[in-house]
């Protein structure tokens, strides 16, 4: 298993719609979805790079920095949410799973519209995630919502060592 590159970082921030004006009408990112708070999880906007980017989002941004992170009980400071290390087939994907909860850094793993995706914490807390990217033609902006990851069905559907994303070839 190896690292590819980065695929997107998740900003919290203290306010969303400012944050949004910042991203889309200063940087020039291309706003392509907003995922609604709910109960258990709060609003997020994703946006992509207008011109190159091969990735379903480059940046999102979650409206944390004043609201109870999910699942925790505090509020986090403005900054970085996660990073998202990308590998190249779903068998280094659980292999990484694996590994992170050999070294008890394991948080969750997770089936997304755009990618699936293992969660975990560097010593310092940090907030990783590792993606494997689902083929492009299969990515949504519709359906954002997160759904627990299940390997055996993920290899059954596209096959345990489909590569995709850089591992491809595509840009990085």
């Amino acid at each position: 298993m190896s690292i590819r590159r980065v695929n997107h970082l998740v900003l919290s921030v203290s306010d969303l719609e400012a944050s949004t004006i910042f991203y889309r009408d200063v940087l020039g990112l291309a706003l392509v979805a907003n995922l609604p708070g709910q109960a258990n999880w709060n609003e997020m906007r994703f946006f992509r790079s207008p011109s190159s980017s091969t990735n379903h989002h480059d940046l999102a941004i979650i409206a944390n920095a004043t609201l109870p992170l999910p699942g925790r009980d505090q509020a986090s400071a403005p900054g970085l949410f996660h990073v998202a290390f990308e590998v190249g087939t779903i068998v280094e994907l659980e292999e990484v799973g694996a590994r992170l909860k050999t070294a008890d850094a394991f948080m969750d793993a997770i089936d997304q519209p755009m990618h699936l995706s293992v969660y975990g914490r560097d010593p310092d807390g940090l907030s990783l995630e590792i993606v494997w990217r689902v083929p492009n033609s299969d990515w949504t902006y519709q359906d954002l919502w997160r759904r627990p990851l299940d390997f055996d069905a993920a290899k059954a559907r596209w096959g345990a060592n489909l590569a995709t994303g850089s591992a491809a070839g595509e840009p990085t």
